[in-house]
This record gives structure tokens, C-alpha cells and sequence, in this order.
């Protein structure tokens, strides 16, 4: 049987909205009222508001594996440049579920002192974080601007780990096998049996917020989380849901869902149903009365700069709310997707 005729081929089929996906489901996205905004409008009703929202987020999240008292081994240990002192490990977060992390100390503490919890974003893992690539050789041009190494030459312990499916974490077989990026099939699979990669690797991070708060060196009650990227999705998420974070410094991620899942982002930045909860920037509001930076580069071609801005003027009611405005901060910088260095360990500094 053969079909013949202009009308059956493919670079003559019929076109326009009415039979593209993204049109159909953008039009199906716009008629969504979301089930949550932040319309608190005095400071006793917060909590009850913030709970809510915090059971419903962790809900769209999914589900979390079970969490194990943490019993690290540190597996090699000694002074990164000078200064700057390391301790490199493994930790079981959860039963069969390894995760190595690399503690950096400023030379000379002697007391418990102010903390950075440290997540990268999409590429070589923690390495980048503290001057490496992924072979260990020095690199000094690479988009997260080694924010963890900084952290601690301005004097603070900054712990960063791998975050699942980056660094050592892969499936170095499966992806050489079927020439996979690492993120995508073991995202299928965490929503398959009922999570997502975002729900994972904030379980890890809220993990690794409890191995930070275990150091001799640091204050549990001073510890902050800076992140980028994918890294700054796991330093939202895990700020919103757990106040062991004091102060946050988001870069090159706090938005707004409805523009910026409109351009092309790997499936690890996506939350079944979230959007029937809240838009991102109402998800924010759960973080006042806490300080946050908000950073990001004005060419981001990812995360539309003017939706930024936008979501952090919602964020200023929360904070307004608590008179606390001088807490939230923004830093906007003549770059693309980038790490800026350049104020958030003043605002650590200052609020740790």
C-alpha cells in the first residue's frame, strides 16, 4: 500500500498552533489558577501560611528515600593552597546511596564559626567549585568561578558535594552505552516511582546541611547555602523547606516558572504539578523573614532577567511584612550565566 499526494508529506504538512504541543499545553498552562499565593497580611498568620505551602511544595516534589544518621569517612585530608585546609569524603545519605563531599576550612580556626553549604551547577561536579576540573587540574575560566575556594579565603568553612548525576555520581556505563546525558533517564525514573530529581537532591543537600552543622569548625546556628544554576534550584528548594539555612544566595535561577521553562532546560529543572501550587516568587515568599541575595547576570540567555526582577519585587511583601526589607538583596551584573563573587560573601559575612 502506498499513500501519493503533496498533501501526505512531511514538508508539506499542515502547520501552526493548532497542532504544536508547547501552544496547546502553554494554552492549558495559562488557564491555571495556581492553588497557593503569598496573601498574608500580618505577621501571626506567617507560620500557618508558610507550613502550607512548605507541605504543598514537598508534596509536588515527591517522594524522599529514607534518611541514615550520618557516619562520614574522610578519605583524604591535608592543605589545598594556603590558607585553606581540606578534608575529602564519603557519606551514606541513605541506604546504598553515597555521596562524596569536599570540606574546606580557613587555616587557623579554632573556635565554631559561620558555614556556606556550597551546590554547583551543570557540569564537572563539586571540582569546579574548589579550582579543579574533573581529570583534578587547576582551571581557572569556568562559569562557577570557584565560589566554594573564595567562600573560605574570605574566612568562612564552605562544604560542597556532588549532587546526583554530576561528578563521580553518574552512570558511567548507561551513559556510554546509549550516549545518554546523565540527568535525563534517572529523572524519568525518579518521577516513574512517584519523586523528581529536584526532591533528590534536596534530600541530599538537607543531608549535607547536617554533616556541615557535625564540623568541630563550624556554629550550627550560623550556616548558609549559595548555589548556581542547578545548584541555585537545589539552594531554593532547600531554603524554602529548612531553616537550618540562615541566609541564602541564589544565582542564575530565581525566576518565574511561566518564562523561564519557556526556553530549553534539561528535564532535572521540572516538578510534576508545581505549577497547580504556586509560581516560584509566591514558593519565595516562605524564606522572609530570612536574608537572600538574589544574582544574576542581565544576559542570561536561560533565566529571562526581567521575570527576575519581577519575582523579587513580589518576595519584597513577604518582607516588607516582617519590616525587613533591608534582608533581601539583588545583584544584576553585565554577564551571561555566570557566578558573581563580587557581594555575596559581604551579605554571608554580614548576616552569618
Amino acid at each position: 500500500m502506498s499513500i501519493t499526494g503533496t498533501e501526505w508529506t512531511l514538508a508539506n504538512a499542515s502547520r501552526g498552533t493548532a497542532f504544536e504541543p508547547l501552544a496547546a499545553i502553554n494554552r492549558w498552562w495559562e488557564a491555571i489558577t495556581p492553588q497557593m499565593t503569598f496573601d498574608v497580611t500580618d505577621t501571626a498568620a506567617f507560620p500557618g501560611w508558610q507550613a502550607q505551602m512548605r507541605a504543598a511544595v514537598q508534596a509536588a516534589l515527591g517522594w524522599t528515600p529514607p534518611a541514615l544518621p550520618l557516619a562520614p569517612r574522610v578519605l583524604a585530608e591535608g592543605t589545598l593552597e594556603p590558607g585553606v585546609l581540606f578534608r575529602y569524603g564519603e557519606v551514606e545519605t541513605t541506604p546504598g546511596m553515597m555521596v562524596p563531599f569536599m570540606l574546606l576550612i580557613p587555616e587557623g580556626r579554632t573556635a565554631p564559626g559561620p558555614a556556606v553549604l556550597c551546590a554547583h551547577g551543570h557540569g564537572d561536579g563539586m571540582n569546579p567549585l574548589f579550582g579543579l576540573d574533573a581529570q583534578g587540574n587547576a582551571i581557572t575560566d569556568e562559569y562557577q568561578h570557584e565560589f566554594a575556594l573564595v567562600a573560605c579565603r574570605q574566612g568562612f568553612v564552605a562544604l560542597t558535594f556532588d549532587i546526583l548525576c554530576f561528578g563521580r555520581r553518574r552512570d558511567f556505563d548507561f551513559c556510554t552505552r546509549h550516549n545518554a546525558f546523565a540527568c535525563i533517564t534517572p529523572s524519568e525514573l525518579a518521577v516513574q516511582i512517584g519523586s523528581s530529581m529536584a526532591a533528590l537532591r534536596v534530600f541530599d543537600a538537607r543531608q549535607m546541611l547536617g554533616l556541615l552543622a557535625m564540623q568541630p569548625e563550624v556554629d550550627a546556628q550560623r550556616i548558609g547555602m549559595s548555589g548556581i544554576s542547578g545548584g541555585g534550584t537545589v539552594t531554593f528548594y532547600t531554603s524554602v523547606l529548612d531553616d537550618r539555612v540562615r541566609a541564602s544566595m541564589i544565582s542564575g535561577y530565581f525566576n518565574q516558572y511561566r518564562a523561564y521553562m519557556q526556553v530549553f532546560h534539561c528535564i532535572d529543572n521540572f516538578v510534576p504539578g508545581l505549577s497547580r501550587v504556586a509560581e516560584m516568587p509566591d514558593i519565595g515568599c516562605c524564606l522572609a523573614p530570612r536574608p537572600l541575595l538574589i544574582s544574576q547576570g542581565t544576559r542570561d540567555p536561560i533565566f529571562p532577567i526581567d521575570a527576575t526582577r519581577a519575582g523579587v519585587n513580589h518576595l519584597r511583601s513577604a518582607y516588607r511584612l516582617f519590616d525587613a526589607e533591608e534582608r533581601l538583596e539583588e545583584e544584576y551584573y553585565d554577564a551571561e550565566h555566570v557566578y558573581s563573587n563580587a557581594r555575596v560573601w559581604d551579605f554571608m559575612g554580614k548576616w552569618l
